[in-house]
């Protein structure tokens, strides 16, 4: 008669026997007592089929048809190892890349929902070009348009507003409207955030530039500080306590975009990522574009 042919379970205990050494610390390992585990060789060796051999130490170590079986067995641990960690371990956390103004006004609040509805976390990172950061899965900024290779979605506008600091406006007689920038101070944009047609408005307006920065944060200590009139979000500058708004010419708003390299655009977290901004953001007219 045959002996019978082992199943899993019957693979593991060979295994772990082979890897303990001895009944005694295999059983430990398993968390069953010795005899337990005696039982379970027994019924693996039955009808005359042993599995193992005792070395001069007293040690148990597999012969031919237990080595057979061990290299089952690990082949198929390694699988049940590797569908475990693709079942349970978290997705790697989508890497967002996003200007301080984003940030702070459309980001800020967002992200922790993402998070919970998604199936993993987002990594964002605040800098003064999203552009720059070549790492980033998503990058996030106001933009004039989107960048050549890229997808877009767009996920918001952000209203803008001239304000200076109450010395400032003082010491300028700003009183009432300001009708034109013609012989103001001016605080504006550099780089690409300088690009935007928001800023690209307020160069047309006049006045002088006294001082050129990368991110909204700078433009608001700038302004704070009374260097001049600043084009900046309402959502932050109406915050600042130090800060007026001016009754001015209404600037246009920055629309913010989510951009991904069109290679990667498919990706199931960049695409589910696009999908839920559109219903999340509500932006109006939501539309995906790419660039050529």
């Amino acid at each position: 008669m045959a002996a019978p042919f082992p199943d899993w379970n019957d693979l593991r205990d060979v295994l772990l026997i082979t890897e303990a050494g001895t009944l005694s610390a295999a059983a430990r390992a398993a968390g069953v007592s010795q005899s337990t585990m005696s039982r379970r060789l027994a019924a693996i060796e039955q009808l005359g089929q042993p599995v193992f051999l005792r070395d001069e130490g007293g040690r148990m170590v597999p012969n031919a048809r237990g080595r057979e079986i061990c290299e089952a067995a690990q082949a198929m641990r390694l699988i049940y190892d590797a569908l475990h960690r693709n079942l349970t371990d978290a997705p790697p956390p989508l890497r967002i890349a996003a200007c301080d103004m984003s940030g702070r006004v459309l980001l800020a609040k967002a992200l922790p929902v993402w998070a919970a509805r998604s199936s993993g976390a987002a990594a964002l990172s605040v800098c003064a070009d999203p552009e720059d950061a070549e790492d980033a899965d998503l990058r996030i900024a106001p933009m004039a348009a989107v960048p050549q290779e890229c997808v877009g979605q767009l996920i918001g506008r952000v209203e803008m507003g001239l304000y200076a600091s109450a010395h400032y406006a003082i010491s300028h007689r700003i009183r009432g409207n300001l009708e034109t920038m013609e012989g103001q101070e001016v605080i504006c944009a550099s780089g690409r955030l300088g690009e935007t047609p928001a800023y690209r408005w307020l160069q047309r307006q006049g006045g002088v530039i006294t001082l050129l920065a990368a991110d909204t944060a700078g433009m608001i200590e700038a302004c704070i500080s009374g260097m001049g009139v600043a084009l900046l979000p309402v959502a932050m500058a109406e915050g600042e306590s130090r800060l007026l708004r001016l009754d001015a010419p209404k600037p246009p708003a920055h629309e913010v975009w989510a951009v991904a390299a069109a290679g990667r655009a498919e990706e199931p977290q960049i695409t589910a990522f696009f999908r839920w901004a559109r219903s999340h953001f509500r932006s109006p007219a939501p539309r995906d574009r790419k660039a050529g």
